[in-house]
């Protein structure tokens, strides 16, 4: 080596030795001195070592349990920070996946990462997230029997298939354990809520020629109730903010208001109200005393506080046998068998009767109208004629959802060497998760409206029989269904040597058939229950999939790796998907790496299937499933380096992008009506403009419903930075200090939707995906692990960026002069009631936020201590939120009430404590 590039090695080893003094996040592996044959995720070729040209994230058993949670889906979620907008928090209560948990690496939504177990598939959940979209839950999988986790950063369908657009997280089970392990674990908050226990038992054996292991564990969380907490998380009155007063009949302002002349309240409450004779939809009266009203309406006003909650009640029950057995020297029987059942109870707020209208999936051209009637001659309308109805019934209770999910696995396969350098592995695997959905406390509007007209109902609630409240609220269920049968083989080895070393070839196919039923929930096919729009699908598919890998490594210091894959679906047809890596090595400190790869994601069920999804506005919109519909396409581009001047140190950084076109959403109405007339014959419908949709038209002749298919229409693009410090210092007699940063930065994030395109990094959207979420532009957690002889303490400060409260840059307001403001693009009027009052969703035209609104950043302390006592007892204590950080005030996410649980979920929580204790044997 030359005088200068000794200097310019030296140069960079004392620049990254210097940064990692304060770096950190999992902690860095020990290197094992001896030479083992490893798969990574995202190749399907045993190495040596485990540099690829793809970014790849381990996240071990020791890493998994420093971080003090319970269930996997928390552990991706705190460790992985390339996870962003879409994800499904495991606290969720709203929405219609409660209970569950999904990651969304890169923002690009849950059924755009893949999810495997041990390198194969798993069946989905019962629900989809918002209606539509498919996604694992990774609460299904067992928390002790985890080995690793692996993250694969940039894509993976020419290995894996489809759904692999933002990455793979594959879960390794353990291999093997022999002895017994018991572990027991509380936990509870600093307020005394949400109180948890966890207790798992583990116990195996190894021989010669066989090894077995089982694992059960069980986990009860209580609810979290929002009402218990403080400020703007307790109360829906957000006056004392800078925002506005969002009680039920309090005067309403902010997005969607367009009377800035006459107070909007929301007039359903308890108490029940009417609109006096010739008065306007706000001009209305009390029907019961109330303890409140408001002086600027004159109206009741009621919090629902009380029907919030911030986490559900949880009771999971996991377990696992797995067992291996050696027939001869070359040839290896293996099976896995899992069960997992959830039970979740999620509260929500009682139900509402006013003014309004849902529409009918079984006849779109027979609206439905909701509208509820208070005759003239009932005994509690003091106007002496008929008048709409307003009511909060919170007689029925809240409206709540309870969801038991159940989830089988089965994997058997056969494993052997054909020689030194070759390996094969035949596997068959069936996966079966049910789900059974049960909702109460929602109204049925015809059988309300029936006990109005006799008389019968009554607005006192004190007036009313059980068995006439259980008649117009009758239990709500369903039974969804989702499984998942497949077939695989795979032969990988090396045909011969290179300078760099063997030439390692892989060669696979795939065969699998998903099924999928979801039906809607009762009466919702006939519009009949208030407040709930009508969601079902099904969907049968058979797919069929082969590969090759190739790994060169060319000479000592490049390293070329191709891959790709072939899959035909029995419904729309085949994809193919190409991948390219390469690895440049100039010094054995330093290697550079970059990656080119093609992915797709395949028509999920409520899309592409027998679906429809009803929702409601001025008009019916049905969206219907299209069979015509083809795979979302993406390309994904890496460029990284990862440089390693001395032992325990590592710095690594890696530039994604991915594009993704073809986006699967639903038709924009505009393009369905066209110049087509909004008034046809009565009871009749025609074509739509575009395919498969259609215009029905009531009794009147006015257009009542507009059926739209999903199509084929958006693109994303998105590109960051992923960086990765870490740094193990010996401190001698004081023991070690392992410190570690993840960081990921998003440059961009737009979306071309309609023509425009969109920019969303450092925004709350795209609002429509999930629970609106955000795009925060960073995201960062830095820990520390002190290890002292059998003592070890584990610190660590997780952050996340600030975000403005638009949905993206450049939505700006034009001043009506009246008190209104309304974007650029005409969506929607911004009433300024109150001049010290804050009204956030856009820009003013002079480019700065509107009353600087913005959700603040926010940064969480999380603390763990482990203790070995001999060699059979761990004592373990855990702090999260040691701070005891405030949750960012966030009025727009619609995941939770006025924070945002997708990001700041442990910041409502609050502080928190957990102590547990493990005991093994052999």
């Amino acid at each position: 080596m030359d005088t200068t590039s000794r200097s310019l090695k030296l140069a960079i080893q004392c620049a990254l030795l210097a940064g990692a003094g304060f770096a950190t996040t999992t902690p860095a592996q020990a290197q094992d001195p001896s030479i083992q044959e490893i798969v990574v995720t995202g190749s399907r070729i045993r190495r040596v070592n485990d540099e690829t040209a793809s970014p790849v994230q381990v996240v071990d058993r020791a890493d998994i349990e420093r971080t003090g949670a319970t269930n996997i889906a928390d552990v991706i979620r705190t460790v992985i920070q390339a996870d962003n907008q879409g994800s499904i928090p495991t606290a969720a209560t709203g929405g219609f996946a409660a209970g569950s948990a999904a990651i969304s690496l890169r923002g690009l939504g849950v059924n755009s990462t893949l999810v495997l177990v041990n390198g194969r598939r798993m069946a989905t959940y019962g629900l989809a997230d918002d209606g539509v979209r498919t996604f694992v839950d990774l609460n299904s999988i067992p928390f002790d029997a985890v080995e690793r986790v692996e993250v694969l950063k940039d894509g993976g369908s020419a290995i894996y298939g489809s759904d692999a657009v933002a990455g793979v997280v594959n879960i390794i089970l353990r291999e093997k354990f022999d002895g017994v392990a018991v572990s027991a674990e509380s936990g509870i908050t600093q307020r005394g809520d949400g109180e948890s226990y966890r207790l798992s038992v583990m116990g195996g054996s190894t021989g010669d020629r066989y090894s077995t292991y089982a694992a059960v564990e069980g986990l009860r969380e209580g609810e979290i109730a929002q009402g218990d907490r403080g400020g703007f998380l307790g109360t829906h009155d957000l006056r004392s903010f800078g925002f506005f007063d969002n009680r039920l009949g309090a005067p309403a302002a902010g997005r969607g208001n367009f009377s800035p002349g006459i107070p909007s309240f929301a007039a359903s409450t308890p108490y029940g109200s009417v609109r006096v004779p010739g008065g306007t939809l706000e001009q209305r009266i009390n029907l019961l005393p109330c303890p409140e009203t408001s002086s600027a309406t004159g109206m009741c006003v009621f919090d629902t506080i009380d029907y919030v909650q911030i986490a559900p009640e949880v009771e999971r029950l996991n377990a696992l046998a797995r067992g291996s057995l050696s027939f001869t020297d070359s040839l290896e029987g293996y099976a896995e068998l899992g069960y997992f059942t959830s039970h979740v109870t999620a509260i929500g707020t009682p139900g509402t009767v006013s003014d309004g209208g849902v529409y009918n999936p079984a006849d779109p051209a027979s609206p439905v109208v909701h509208t509820t009637v208070l005759p003239a001659d009932h005994p509690d309308n003091p106007t002496g004629v008929n008048r709409t109805l307003s009511l909060l019934t919170t007689a029925l209770g809240g409206r709540n959802g309870e969801t038991e999910s159940e989830v089988f696995r089965g994997i058997v396969g056969l494993r052997g060497e054909l020689n030194e350098a070759w390996e094969w592995d035949v596997g068959a695997g069936y996966i079966d998760s049910k789900l059974t959905d049960t909702r109460t406390g929602y109204v049925r509007h015809s059988v309300l409206q029936a006990a109005i007209d006799s008389g019968e109902f009554r607005i006192d609630p004190s007036l009313n029989s059980k068995a006439l409240l259980g008649a117009i609220s009758p239990t709500l269920e369903r039974e969804a269904t989702s499984s998942v049968m497949m077939m695989d083989a795979r032969i990988s080895g090396s045909l011969l040597d290179l300078p760099g070393g063997a030439l390692g070839v892989a060669f696979g196919s795939e065969w699998r058939r998903e099924e999928v039923d979801t039906p809607p929930l009762p009466f919702t096919d006939l519009g009949d229950i208030i407040g709930l729009g009508y969601s079902a699908y099904s969907k049968e598919r058979k797919v069929y999939a082969g590969y090759t890998e190739v790994d060169a490594p060319v000479t000592s210091w490049l390293g070329l790796n191709a891959a790709l894959r072939y899959d035909h679906y029995d419904d729309y047809g085949s994809s193919t998907t190409p991948k390219l890596g390469v690895t440049l090595k100039p010094i054995s400190q330093l290697l550079l790496r970059g990656t080119y790869q093609e992915a797709f994601r395949a028509p999920g069920p409520a899309e592409s299937g027998n679906s429809a999804s009803f929702g409601f506005t001025n008009i019916g919109i049905l969206t219907i499933g299209n069979p015509d519909l083809q795979p979302e396409e993406a390309k994904a581009y890496t460029l990284g380096v990862v440089y390693e001047p001395l032992d325990g140190t590592s710095v690594s950084v890696d530039y994604y992008r991915i594009d993704r076109e073809n986006e699967i959403v639903s038709a924009d109405q505009a393009l369905v009506v066209g110049d087509l007339p909004t008034n046809g014959e009565p009871n009749s419908q025609r074509p739509g403009l575009l395919p498969n949709s259609a215009l029905y038209y009531d009794e009147f002749g006015d257009l009542a419903t507009i059926s739209a298919p999903y199509v084929n229409a958006n693109e994303t693009v998105t590109d960051g930075l992923d960086f990765d410090l870490r740094q193990r210092f010996e401190l001698g007699g004081a023991g070690a200090l392992t410190a570690a940063l993840v960081w990921t930065h998003v440059l961009n994030y737009e979306r071309d939707a309609g023509g425009r395109t969109l920019e969303y990094v450092g925004t709350h959207g795209p609002y429509v995906l999930s629970a609106a979420g955000g795009t925060p532009a960073d995201r960062g957690r830095l820990q520390l692990t002190w290890d002292y002889g059998d003592l070890s303490i584990t610190g660590a400060v997780s952050y996340v960026s600030s975000m403005e409260m638009i949905d993206h840059k450049g939505e700006t307001l034009v001043d009506n002069e009246d008190g209104t403001y309304v974007t650029t693009t005409g969506e929607g009027a911004y009433v300024v009631a109150d001049p010290n009052g804050k009204v956030c969703g856009v820009y003013n035209p002079d480019g700065t936020v509107l009353n600087n609104c913005k959700v603040d950043s926010f940064t969480s302390v999380d603390l763990r201590a482990t203790y070995l006592y001999g060699k059979a007892w761990e004592f373990n204590a855990s702090v999260k939120n040691l701070l005891d950080e405030k949750p960012p005030f966030d009025p727009y996410t619609y995941g939770g009430l006025n924070y945002n649980p997708v990001f700041h979920q442990q910041g409502a929580i609050g502080r928190a404590f957990s102590v547990g204790l493990r005991y093994s044997f052999q």
